[in-house]
């Protein structure tokens, strides 16, 4: 019996050996990054034609453009995509680009930059292996506030190339249709701009996935020069959720009389969701 005990605990020690140096010898490769799946799927998908091409800082940025179809032009529509959110999925970017078009808005959509994860998540991981502290099944790595500002510096150096091209028709109403952590990094730069030509500005679920910095968000949705529509789903993130009542309060302590705030029932996924938003996007801009 000890024979056949050390012949059994030999073996396995070999085949751990083995697997381990298997593991070690296989080269870590990195996934795609999500931003380049979605430029994939919008060349697949759309015909040349569809993108108008904005220069920035000697870059070529492609950005997705659909015409008004209405009888008459009432406005620019430009929408922000959360962080890799694609315009292609259903997830109602697509329904809405082209609902705006049929209620005669021309809508620009802006690509998402890419957004660097890893090192944030990895350092999580490091951190609690070093601690020797099990985490609980509920704890969330954290996003820096430098992983943040990489992506807003992007987002704002893209929507700042389309909007010195818009702002030179002096004629026309602008908005800005905004979702997820875009929605609350838009948000923090037009605080920044009271003199900004834009006429309204829509956010959609608008959060930062720091906490340090989502805190904040509410008086800086306050801050904003254009008109302000704030959408929210009643099953939506805790990020969104937890500042709601703060938001009401800081646009009432900053006398910010244009600002509304709308809740949606349900799933932000349900296609009743989208005819609800359009309906409300369509009446906020029209009291402009």
């Amino acid at each position: 019996m000890k024979g056949i005990r050390f012949s059994l605990v030999s073996t396995c020690f070999i085949l751990l050996n083995f697997v381990s140096s298997i593991c070690q010898a296989v080269e870590h490769v990195a996934p795609i990054a999500k931003s380049a799946v979605i430029e994939s799927d919008l060349n697949h998908w759309l015909s040349p034609d569809s993108f108008i091409t904005i220069k920035d800082d000697e870059r070529e940025i492609p950005v997705l453009y659909s015409e008004y179809m209405s009888s008459s032009k009432r406005g620019i529509v430009v929408m922000l995509p959360g962080i890799d959110q694609s315009p292609v999925q259903g997830n109602g970017l697509s329904y809405l680009r082209e609902a705006l078009n049929d209620d005669g808005y021309d809508t620009y959509v802006i690509p998402s930059p890419s957004f660097n994860y890893g090192p944030d998540v990895m350092s999580s991981a490091i951190g609690s292996a070093d601690s020797n502290v099990p985490q609980k099944p509920t704890d969330v790595a954290v996003i820096s506030e430098m992983a943040l500002n990489d992506y807003k510096s992007e987002l704002v150096a893209r929507f700042s190339a389309l909007y010195k091209t818009l702002a030179l028709r002096e004629s026309e109403h602008i908005a800005i249709l905004a979702f997820g952590n875009s929605a609350g990094l838009i948000t923090e730069y037009l605080a920044t701009l009271p003199n900004i030509r834009v006429d309204a500005l829509i956010t959609v679920s608008a959060q930062l996935a720091n906490p340090n910095r989502n805190k904040h968000l509410p008086a800086s949705l306050s801050l904003v020069s254009p008109a302000l529509l704030d959408v929210y789903y009643s099953y939506d993130n805790p990020a969104v959720l937890h500042t709601i009542k703060a938001r009401r309060r800081w646009a009432k302590r900053n006398s910010k009389y244009d600002y509304r705030q709308r809740q949606l029932f349900g799933q932000h996924t349900q296609e009743r969701q989208h005819q609800r938003l359009r309906k409300e996007l369509s009446g906020f801009l029209r009291q402009l």
